[in-house]
């Protein structure tokens, strides 16, 4: 991506935020910030004053000046004082409040419409979507006013110090065959040169940087990645004895952070052999470009100086590129990281052709019309399947159930790949129950309620689940907030997956694998559960025969024949 392509990217995602809910609040911030940028010109062109009369001062010997000096500079370091903190506080304001906006934009379209689990077969750079909204878009807004106030400020300070400049830049002239050529303004033609020659060798020098700080992120995601994911199984790993393969992994993905680092530190020595000595030189450059005249005494002291000082500053506006060209390259790879993702979930948004189409009906039936499950690369795994779910229907899927677990995410609209049409009763309540239900670190009171708000339900209504799923033992913890996922063992996971299904009572239900952690006691009381509470709802429980024994009023089991895999009827005729 280049640079403005970076910069027109990030502007129609992030743009917005100038136009959302919060425009004028926004709008006054940056004129706030505009003005207090301007107020913090005129302490380097109030400096430059004072040097002036300060050398003068001293080259005439004049005691009496010295003491108004001082009392000047001290109120130019009151004034200064005051202008950065104000300046600091509304810069952070601003951009808090932008990455607010631009990360909640990008969470409310990833986390819908389960995007974060298709998100993952799509392909594109949109791995690590955490990193890329917790680092990539903080970094994206908070560089961008950053970029955005330094350049403004550099406009404002070469604007002031041209002026400064221009009337320092007393015409000298040149003989060409006897001919007096003069050149006004040549201190100022001088700077934009000496400028100009600095900023091509850093851009030239820079093109290495971007490359090697993205690589960097991304070395730097990953491992951050790996860790996580370690943190999350830790159980599994510990249980496994794997801890050793996972030292493992995480010295392979430092030795990818390592050898991205080299690369950062190779891209920098490069650009450091040239602003190290560049850096030297801008010190000394401007007062041996005026000693000439001084020495001839044409000029005074302070007025050297001040030329000095004032060629420096010219310098330093022109040189804007050159100061900011590593925080440009951190923006820029953490623009590039973040559009991944967008697009990736642009892409999702708009969907694709074919696939299996989810339609609402007005019959009180679930219907599909010749469904076939392709897995995510095209390939066939299910044939068409012909089906009809009625309310009180308890349908027991069993066999090789990866495909028929893919046709319960196709009516979640969690699987496209395939063929065929879904028609699900308009209005209808859905709840699907994985092996492993979702425990958010809260409140167990909301856990047991998730996705509904607590107050959805009464004390009575949630003890009350608790006690017909064999809970009893946590009814004095509802209020207490905990990783449920980890201190719950997996049995208790699976018995809290019903006692949400109790107090949710939906009229369709999608079970799989829900009671495998159970033990045939266990088992025995979840299928006679269902059997009793939910009698009157369509119940699809995909497993294993033996764990759902006694449940369904109908069973099927997916089976390989020559063609593949089918779905076969096991109910007895009627």
């Amino acid at each position: 991506m280049s640079w403005w392509a970076a910069i027109r990217h990030f502007w129609r995602v992030a743009g917005g935020y100038w136009w959302a809910e919060h425009r004028w609040l926004a709008r006054f911030l940056v004129l706030a910030l505009i003005a207090l940028t301007v107020a913090q010109i005129s302490i380097p062109v109030a400096i430059n004053l004072w040097i002036l009369d300060l050398f003068n001062a001293l080259e005439s010997r004049a005691m009496d000046r010295l003491s108004f000096l001082l009392i000047f500079l001290l109120l130019i370091v009151v004034a200064n004082v005051v202008i950065v903190n104000l300046h600091l506080r509304v810069k952070r304001q601003l951009q808090i409040g932008w990455r607010e906006w631009l990360t909640e934009k990008i969470t409310n379209e990833w986390m819908v419409a389960g995007r974060p689990y298709l998100l993952t077969f799509v392909p594109g750079a949109h791995d690590n979507p955490d990193g890329r909204i917790a680092e990539d878009v903080h970094n994206a807004t908070e560089y961008a006013i950053d970029l955005s106030h330094s350049l403004l400020y550099d406009v404002l300070l070469l604007i002031s110090f041209t002026r400064i400049l221009w009337s320092l830049s007393e015409p000298p002239y040149y003989l060409i065959d006897d001919v007096q050529i003069h050149l006004p303004g040549y201190l100022i033609w001088i700077a934009i040169v000496y400028a100009a020659i600095g900023t091509i060798c850093a851009l030239t020098l820079g093109r290495f940087l971007v490359r090697s700080v993205d690589r960097r992120q991304t070395a730097e995601a990953d491992f951050r990645f790996g860790l996580v994911h370690a943190r999350e199984n830790a159980l599994r790993i510990a249980l496994a004895k794997g801890e050793a393969n996972e030292r493992d992994n995480f010295r392979r993905l430092f030795s990818g952070v390592h050898v991205a680092w080299d690369g950062v530190t190779a891209a920098l020595a490069r650009m450091f052999y040239f602003s190290s000595s560049w850096s030297v030189l801008s010190q000394v450059f401007p007062t041996l470009i005026m000693a000439p005249r001084y020495m001839l005494g044409l000029i005074t002291l302070g007025a050297l100086m001040q030329t000095a000082q004032a060629f420096q500053q010219t310098v330093a506006a022109l040189s804007w590129a050159i100061d900011n060209l590593g925080k440009f390259a951190d923006w820029r790879a953490s623009v590039e990281r973040m559009m991944g993702l967008h697009d990736g979930i642009v892409a999702l948004g708009h969907g694709r052709e074919g696939g299996i189409e989810i339609v609402a009906s007005n019959r009180a039936a679930l219907t599909l019309h010749n469904v076939s499950i392709s897995n995510a690369a095209g390939d066939a795994e299910l044939a068409a399947v012909n089906a009809e779910i009625r309310p009180g229907d308890h349908l027991l899927v069993t066999g090789e159930t990866g495909p028929a677990a893919n046709i319960m995410k196709a009516v979640a609209g969690l699987w496209p790949w395939g063929t065929g049409r879904v028609e699900i009763p308009a209005g209808a309540e859905i709840y699907f129950m994985p092996s492993r239900p979702y425990m958010p670190a809260d409140r167990l009171r909301n856990v047991l309620c998730y996705p509904l708000p607590p107050s959805a339900r009464d004390e009575a209504a949630i003890v009350a689940a608790l006690r017909q799923v064999g809970l009893d033992h946590l009814i004095d913890r509802l209020e207490e907030v905990a990783k449920w996922d980890q201190s719950l063992t997996a049995d208790a996971q699976q018995r809290l997956g019903f006692a949400r299904l109790l107090l949710q009572r939906p009229s369709w239900i999608f079970l799989e694998d829900a009671t495998e952690a159970l033990d045939v006691t266990g088992q025995r009381e979840m299928v006679q559960l269902l059997n009793r509470e939910f009698s009157h709802a369509a119940i699809v429980a995909i497993g294993h025969r033996d764990t759902l024994s006694g449940f369904g009023t109908r069973a099927v089991s997916v089976v390989r024949d020559a063609g593949g895999l089918i779905l076969k009827d096991l109910s007895p005729p009627r």
